[in-house]
């Protein structure tokens, strides 16, 4: 589902003096790129590793995402140097309820970026009146994401059961912060 409407990207980096929220570059790709092959990453994500292909087309597939309303992908980076460290989607559900995704890049992780990044982006969302409703969801194993969530004032509403790839299963811990 998308939104009825599609919202501009922030007016410039969303920051809070430690990392910056912005819109992706192409000169990000090396990052991304590489942050997609590390096993750490891998060990929570179902989409593939970006090959040539995916990378030949990502820069599209961004700025389809935000003219169609489907999402707000971003950019994680250190506020000092603006090299990208991580990665930071808002899908948009409907036009109240969005869904926040989040990756720290491997030379980034425990350094608290991603908590900082989930807030930079709800503050955004809700303080510009794009959304009501945030979710976010983690596996159950994620000890850090549910961290993150916690962190940043998401209250967990339960958990789901669902199919892996492989034919297991994994718990989904699934949380919800409002505006206000």
């Amino acid at each position: 589902m998308t939104r009825s409407t599609p919202i501009a990207p922030p007016a410039g980096p969303l920051g809070d003096g430690v990392v910056v929220v912005r819109t992706r570059r192409v000169s990000d790709l090396d990052a991304i790129a590489a942050a997609s092959h590390d096993p750490d990453t891998r060990r929570w994500l179902e989409d593939p590793p970006m090959d040539a292909a995916a990378r030949a087309t990502s820069m599209a597939r961004v700025e389809e995402a935000w003219r169609t309303g489907r999402a707000a992908p971003m950019v994680i980076a250190d506020a000092r140097t603006d090299e990208p460290v991580g990665l930071v989607n808002l899908r948009f559900l409907d036009d109240e309820v969005g869904a926040v995704a989040y990756s720290v890049f491997p030379a980034g992780r425990g350094r608290g970026i991603a908590p900082r990044a989930v807030r930079l982006l709800a503050d955004w969302a809700f303080g510009a009146r794009v959304l009501t409703r945030l979710l976010l969801e983690a596996d159950e194993a994620n000890t850090a994401s549910l961290r993150v969530a916690e962190k940043c004032g998401f209250a967990r509403l339960g958990t789901r059961t669902e199919p892996r790839p492989d034919g297991g299963s994994r718990t989904v811990a699934v949380f919800a912060r409002t505006a206000g």
